[in-house]
């Protein structure tokens, strides 16, 4: 097994959804070991699209409607999405089910990335501020450390569109007009083989949830994020923390 340092969102995921995850650093990213089996995307398609219609429902229940999206089409709402994100984003997420009341909070702008995972009001982060290092705080332990970080580091951060590669397939759900796109996870960014699964309003193509499906388990292991908010960076999060009324590990 590799053990490998991975985003905030991409370990707790992984963590809850893998037996291999055996640490958790509550000033900085989680660890998830990992294992993975190869199975065809088209095999594990279809139980797997049950679950997110069901997951979806209560969520996007109200955008119920009908939807010009071509799942053979060229047009793909991940990308469109991307190209108005292009020069930075902000985006809330609140976990569901497994991770049910876990806020987290991503970041990202010109090579400069914040993550942040709030579990129980306890809140934990990082940051790239693009000075070389990366700053691991606690507000729980009131915590800090600091290590290096090269140039490439804060990319791990971008779990929204860095953890995808190519896209898979899509799917819509005709009850709550949502559109789902299937990715495959880059490995390298998300620390497991897998898919992630965009879901959009097939209206409007908004943003309304993410999730995650390690390879080789089964649908009770997907994990979902519904989307909260998305807007452009804050400037203000991607600066060198104060720390000040902090201790350094």
């Amino acid at each position: 097994m590799n053990k490998k340092m991975v985003t905030i969102i991409a370990a707790l995921a992984m963590c809850t959804a893998m037996a291999g995850c055996t640490e958790n650093d509550t000033a900085s990213s989680s660890k998830a070991e990992t294992t993975t089996t190869t199975t065809a995307a088209a095999e594990s398609a279809a139980p797997v699209e049950s679950t997110v219609d069901e997951s979806s429902a209560d969520s996007t229940s109200t955008n119920a409607g009908t939807t010009d999206y071509d799942v053979d089409g060229d047009f793909r709402a991940f990308e469109q999405l991307k190209e108005k994100y292009a020069d930075g984003y902000l985006v809330t997420l609140e976990g569901q089910m497994s991770n049910s009341g876990t806020k987290y909070t991503i970041c990202v702008k010109d090579g400069k990335a914040y993550e942040s995972s709030t579990i129980q009001g306890m809140k934990s982060y990082a940051v790239y501020p693009g000075d070389g290092k990366k700053y691991n705080v606690s507000e729980a332990t009131t915590t800090y450390s600091v290590a290096d970080a090269d140039e490439n580091a804060w990319k791990d951060s971008d779990i929204l569109f860095g953890a995808a590669l190519d896209f898979d397939h899509a799917y819509i759900d005709e009850t709550t007009n949502v559109v789902h796109e299937y990715y495959n996870l880059d490995s390298a960014v998300a620390g497991a083989e897998g898919q992630i699964v965009y879901g959009f309003d097939g209206a409007t193509y908004d943003l309304k949830q993410v999730v995650l499906l390690p390879e080789g388990a089964d649908e009770s292991s997907a994990v979902y994020f519904t989307v909260d908010s998305m807007g452009e960076a804050d400037d203000s999060l991607l600066a060198v923390p104060d720390l000040s009324a902090y201790t350094k590990e």
